[in-house]
């Protein structure tokens, strides 16, 4: 009995096979897609933290005027100091081509803190003066090997060094600071400070002990060093941007995944459903024959179990181990890491997959319940169909009137089938809504980097400036462009009544124009009366308008406060504006420019500032707006792999709503052909059925469509970025489009099956 039980379920399998393997495709999609996302966030996450701990991560990167042995004495007395130790970083030219710049770190003795990951070499011993450890990304694109020379050039002195070893640095993991690094004219270099003896050490980088208290070790660095300029974890630049990637992985994988899973869910169990209570004429021919009902619930359980674990295992491990593997590279290749650690699959992968099964396995048992509650003899025969009743439009006599036979056929079908209706809304609905979602989130990501280079930024070029630095009226004065900005920026720690960041300063002219600074992208006039907050900052630190923040300059003991005046409007670039009348009322220092905006500059400017001594080098707008498009190439590669998952899914759903809308139809369909329709009548009655569905649901998902997209813009942001959350008419267009077609494409795939149907057991009903 049992082989004869195994032959029905693989007779029943072959014969519904498009159904199971629709099954098996959405319960593979849902869990694929949760477990793909999760398998980046874990993998970022073990393998930050297991680098970050066996080479030592600073937790604090402190910058003084001086750090001497006093300031090191007093930072290593501290409660939960594990080590500190002192150094300088600094930026110098590099004696090759094209003059790149290598940011070199300078170790006070044996490097304790930060230790670099040797790839090949071996570690730099504290006493050699003309040893360096040099970046593996920029050794490669410049082809250097250990052993090799390699000369740095700073204030026209000549510092040659030789290769002990290519490296990567846990502090470097990522150069980037909104823009592609380009490896050919950037990377760092770690030496001996006493091969730069001249050069003061400026910075102590402090690592602490296991379960050390972080806000009490800051708050006692503050009060030991009052001039300190602390730098953590949070706002140090490399360490933010891989923090922030696991993050934004593991809000990913509970929202996007999740809805996509629920939406599977659903259809799963309609599917089911429908798949259990076709078959309540073979549960009362199994109990004729002696079966028991306990036999046949497990029988009809592998109906649920056996596609459900199939597709939830598969993708499970697909997602897990396929997902990262196709696309790690593409998503992180400008991170420097150097292994990966893979770790088992999480435990919330594994309840989406088992959950899977034991929804489908209920939902199974709930509609055999029902079946079971009737006697053999009742089931045993055909479902007798449902008792006609007058629908709404019916009663609405002159509008009934004027319908068409055909007209009135589809509209009674559609409400009086209201379940099969609602569940074939439901389904297209929440497709195209993932689908807008999904296309949205690109068009964010394209809208905030177009805004703000092509808005925020209003000028074309923009002056580094390093060195020794002229006043900024001479600048002015004597460069040809349309409009000529000087600008100030440094380091500033902020502190408001609940959170406290170190962000960027910058100083502007009063009547500056360059910058737009409003909302959406209109020109801000800056008040001289306080301080102006870029909104997302100004959320991070939960301060409103008039509200009062304590403010602290690098190499400075005192603070000093500001009034919030003005929220400003910029996307990537957070930080505090004022303008310069505001700072030199502040007495805090010189107004020195450090960098100089140029709209439309003449040839001869261009070639004027590349031969001045004091212009570092010259950013072009359009370049950066590239960089930044190659920078966000992880986040649009994410939303990509999530519009693929969408049209699966799609595709998947309408399939299988398709399919269960025949099965349930094929009575009619029979009907209608004995009543003298032809094959193309039946065909155009299905597909305008199917057409009213469609409509309406791609009507009802723009809204949900765009709600969804700013979700989950709002989780993948980070404290330096905000998004402008938008979906394009074109989006919803090409979603919509796909959609519809997915839909109208397989009605006529199922349309052809009208010729197939078996007259005599489709018209088979009650006596």
């Amino acid at each position: 009995m049992k082989n004869m039980l195994r032959k029905k379920l693989i007779r029943d399998m072959l014969r519904a096979k498009m159904q199971f393997f629709a099954l098996i495709a959405l319960c593979m999609l849902s869990v694929f897609l949760f477990s793909g996302i999760d398998a980046f966030a874990l993998i970022t996450k073990e393998t930050n933290h297991a680098f970050f701990r066996e080479n030592r991560l600073a937790h604090f990167f402190i910058n003084l005027p001086l750090a001497d042995r006093s300031a090191l004495s007093k930072i290593r007395a501290i409660d939960g100091v594990d080590a500190a130790q002192a150094r300088f970083c600094m930026d110098m030219d590099v004696d090759l081509p094209g003059d790149p710049q290598l940011n070199v770190t300078a170790f006070d003795g044996e490097m304790r803190v930060n230790v670099p990951y040797i790839l090949e070499g071996e570690p730099l011993d504290p006493s050699d003066r003309r040893g360096c450890l040099l970046q593996e990304a920029f050794a490669r694109a410049h082809s250097f090997s250990v052993g090799d020379s390699i000369t740095i050039k700073h204030h026209g002195m000549r510092y040659p060094f030789f290769i002990r070893g290519i490296v990567n640095s846990p502090e470097y993991i990522s150069l980037s600071d909104g823009m592609q690094v380009d490896s050919t004219q950037y990377g760092y270099m770690l030496v001996n400070a006493q091969a730069f003896g001249e050069i003061p050490l400026t910075q102590i980088a402090v690592s602490l002990k296991d379960g050390a208290d972080e806000h009490a070790v800051r708050t006692a660095i503050e009060h030991a060093l009052p001039t300190a300029f602390i730098v953590d974890r949070r706002t140090h630049q490399s360490t933010a941007v891989v923090e922030n990637n696991a993050q934004m992985f593991r809000d990913l994988s509970f929202l996007f995944p999740l809805a996509a899973y629920a939406v599977a869910a659903l259809i799963v169990m309609t599917t089911l459903s429908r798949m259990v209570d076709n078959e309540r004429m073979q549960i009362g021919t199994l109990r004729a024959l002696g079966y028991s009902d306990a036999r046949i619930r497990r029988h009809y359980l592998c109906y649920a179990i056996v596609p459900s674990a199939i597709g939830s295992f598969l993708g499970l491990f697909l997602g897990f181990y396929g997902l990262p593997a196709a696309f790690w590279d593409v998503l992180f290749g400008q991170n420097e890491y150097p292994y990966l650690i893979h770790p088992p699959v999480s435990a919330q992968s594994l309840l989406i997959a088992a959950l899977n099964v034991f929804v489908s396995a209920a939902i199974c048992l709930h509609t055999f319940g029902k079946s079971a509650k009737e006697c053999t003899a009742a089931l045993l025969r055909p479902k007798p169909p449902k008792a006609g009743e007058r629908i709404i439009l019916e009663r609405i006599t002159p509008l009934w009137r004027h319908m068409s036979f055909n007209a009135k056929m589809i509209t009674r079908n559609l409400l009086r089938s209201k379940a099969r209706t609602f569940m074939s809304l439901v389904g297209l609905l929440c497709c195209n809504a993932l689908l807008i979602a999904s296309m949205g989130l690109q068009d964010s990501v394209k809208l905030t980097l177009n805004g703000h280079y092509g808005g925020t930024l209003a000028y074309d070029v923009s002056a580094q400036l390093t060195g020794t630095v002229g006043e900024a009226d001479a600048y002015e004065r004597h460069l040809d462009a349309e409009r000529i900005e000087c600008v100030m920026e440094t380091s500033l720690s902020l502190r408001s009544s609940s959170a406290q960041r170190t962000t960027m300063l910058t100083v502007l002219r009063d009547d500056q124009q360059l910058l737009r600074l409003g909302e959406g992208f209109k020109h801000m006039a800056l008040s001289s009366q306080g301080a102006i907050l870029t909104e997302k900052l100004a959320a991070t630190l939960g301060a409103a308008l008039g509200d009062t923040i304590a403010c602290q300059l690098p190499a400075s003991d005192e603070t000093f406060e500001m009034t919030v005046v003005q929220i400003a409007a910029n996307n990537l670039n957070q930080g505090m504006y004022l303008t310069r009348s505001a700072w030199e009322r502040l007495r805090r220092g010189a107004y020195t420019p450090t960098s100089i905006y140029l709209l439309a500059p003449a040839q001869q400017t261009i070639e004027k500032l590349n031969t001045m001594d004091e212009v570092e080098g010259l950013d072009y707008i359009t370049d950066q707006r590239e960089e930044a498009f190659l920078y966000l190439n992880a986040v649009s590669m994410v939303f990509s792999i999530l519009t693929i998952i969408a049209l699966a899914l799609a595709f998947v759903i309408c399939y299988n709503m398709g399919l269960i809308n025949f099965a349930e139809r094929t009575r009619e369909y029979a009907t209608l052909k004995v009543l003298g329709y032809h094959q193309k009548e039946i065909r155009r009655l299905i597909l305008s059925e199917n057409l009213i569905i469609t409509v309406l649901a791609l009507i009802l998902s723009v809204l949900p469509g765009a709600g969804f997209t700013d979700m989950i813009l709002s989780l993948v942001e980070s404290e330096s970025m905000r998004y402008v959350s938008t979906v394009t008419p074109e989006s919803i267009l090409i979603s919509s489009a796909v959609t519809f077609c997915f839909s109208i494409l397989i009605q006529l795939l199922l349309a052809r099956k009208v010729r197939g149907i078996d007259m005599v057991e489709a018209l088979k009903s009650v006596e």
